[in-house]
């Protein structure tokens, strides 16, 4: 069963990275390197982009109910299925309530940024978390590194564009995004994988 959640999630993360990418190609009227990809839900192709979101919240819960049944007992934790659970949830409601495109604060753009902390904060809290438990299975164990690493990176470049204000904001949060991507990515990969060619790699 858990190959099949891999292969899931794995899909789902896909679709959100090619529905983001051509999107933005599609509206030469926003900057890349100024604009949040939150702005793209908004007018022409909006839609594809929200099924792109609602497709990367459902990659997001399948692939914490594969990683922890696919975890031995004492290897996994279920504060990482609430973790990655609730930024499923950000991301879909992120996705739900439009955001502001101007400096008033309307009561969906408040719920639209909240829900974007808790996307943000929480899938890359329980990718920590994640990569740390990791080490505690064989099966799991030449993965690591790998993912600890850039765990570690994303979770940095998050606070980095949190706390900073850089002139190329959308810049920085596609980028925190695609370290998110790519970390859920290779989770899924390795999920897939039959758990001998797992041990091997």
């Amino acid at each position: 069963m858990t190959p099949w959640l891999g292969r899931l999630a794995l899909l789902g993360v896909l679709y959100f990275f090619l529905a983001s990418a051509v999107v933005q190609f599609l509206r030469p009227d926003y900057s890349f390197m100024g604009t949040p990809l939150s702005f793209y839900l908004l007018g022409p192709y909006g839609g594809w982009l929200h099924s792109a979101f609602y497709a990367l919240a459902a990659a997001i819960a399948l692939l914490a109910t594969g990683l922890f049944l696919g975890s031995e007992q004492g290897a996994r934790t279920a504060a990482t299925l609430l973790l990655f659970t609730l930024g499923a949830a950000g991301v879909a409601v992120t996705a739900i309530f439009p955001t502001d495109k101007t400096a008033a604060l309307t009561l969906d753009g408040a719920i639209h940024i909240f829900a974007a902390v808790v996307a943000f904060l929480c899938t890359s809290v329980a990718m920590l978390i994640q990569s740390w438990y990791f080490r505690r299975t064989p099966r799991w164990r030449p993965h690591f590194r790998p993912a600890m690493e850039l765990a570690v990176f994303e979770f940095a470049v998050l606070w980095w564009y949190a706390l900073l204000h850089f002139p190329a904001r959308g810049f920085m949060e596609k980028l925190t995004i695609l370290l998110i991507l790519l970390w859920l990515a290779l989770a899924a990969w390795w999920l897939q994988l039959p758990p001998h060619h797992r041990r091997q790699l």
